[in-house]
């Protein structure tokens, strides 16, 4: 099946689209992980459509990786087949924005300001793709993407489908992708209309406001808050858990719910070091903090 499957990757993507034994911590800002046994690059919907009906037929294990920033990838590997999609266009009418799953939320907010729209500077420096914001329903400094997602059309065990805003449950750091099978194709948001020297300026404020963030690799804020009131850097800091280090993973000195890689830390590392702040705050607070962050592979000890 290994050469079967390979050939047939080959032929449906184009052969300099498909990767044996590709190193996932080339595809993960924590930049840990083991080999994929396949990596995939998409290049159009038709292609994602039969793809995905021909995996679930052979029933072979398959993971969308966006840009990796929500990932903790398994040290060794995924046995299956990684999709990366590499449909990006992004067109508008008026104050109407489409946008497809595989471009980067920072060429769509660039896109908004060219044309006079604003509404999503916020996400200014956030490394996700449309798919992946979409799924986590990420935020920022008070919004969050589903405020401004009105359509989104899926894929839905092999038909297409458009889902509207009340079906996609959006809540914090959540939506219905969590739920349902549903694999993202595009993206439907109202804007409204700006000035774009204005939208810029307000970009610039919030790629500063991101400066004092930790630069070393990390998957950004690990833990959702759980509660209104409760600021979970501040209540790890309030632990003396700065500094804590397994390997070269550890709570960031710069901001304590940011876990960062400072050399050749592994996934383990990194999920030992989660797995203590959780311990840790838990035994000291009663909350059991619940991280952001998907995993990827086989892991020993999952996630709380």
């Amino acid at each position: 099946m290994d050469d079967t499957l390979y050939h047939y990757l080959q032929h449906l993507c184009g052969a300099t689209n498909v990767k044996r034994d590709e190193p996932l911590s080339k595809h993960t800002t924590w930049r840990v992980g083991g080999n994929a046994a396949y990596f995939v690059t998409v290049l159009d919907k038709n292609t994602l459509c039969r793809l995905i009906s021909a995996l679930v037929f052979l029933d072979q294990p398959y993971f969308i990786l966006g840009l990796g920033a929500n990932v903790l990838a398994s040290d060794r590997g995924y046995h299956g087949v990684i999709i990366q999609l590499g449909f990006t266009e992004i067109t508008h009418t008026d104050d109407f924005l489409y946008a497809d799953a595989g471009a980067t939320l920072g060429t769509v907010v660039g896109y908004a300001r060219d044309h006079g729209l604003t509404g999503l500077e916020w996400a200014t420096g956030i490394p996700a793709t449309v798919g992946g914001a979409t799924f986590m329903n990420c935020g920022a400094f008070g919004h969050s993407w589903g405020e401004r997602v009105v359509l989104v059309d899926v894929l839905d065990r092999g038909v297409v489908k458009t889902l509207t805003a009340n079906q996609l449950n959006f809540g914090y750091r959540h939506s219905v992708f969590m739920e349902q099978p549903y694999l993202i194709l595009g993206v439907y948001l109202r804007l409204d209309q700006g000035d774009p020297a204005i939208i810029n300026q307000a970009m610039t404020e919030v790629l500063a406001k991101r400066a004092g963030h930790p630069r070393e690799p990390s998957a950004g804020s690990v833990f959702k808050r759980p509660r209104d009131g409760f600021y979970v850097g501040a209540e790890i800091e309030k632990l003396g858990l700065k500094g804590y280090r397994v390997g070269d993973a550890l709570v960031s000195p710069a901001h304590a719910n940011f876990i960062v890689n400072v050399g050749q830390a592994t996934a383990d590392d990194i999920l030992r070091v989660l797995t203590h702040v959780q311990d840790t705050v838990a035994a000291a607070t009663g909350v059991t903090l619940d991280p952001e962050i998907r995993l990827l592979g086989d892991f020993d000890a999952p996630v709380n």
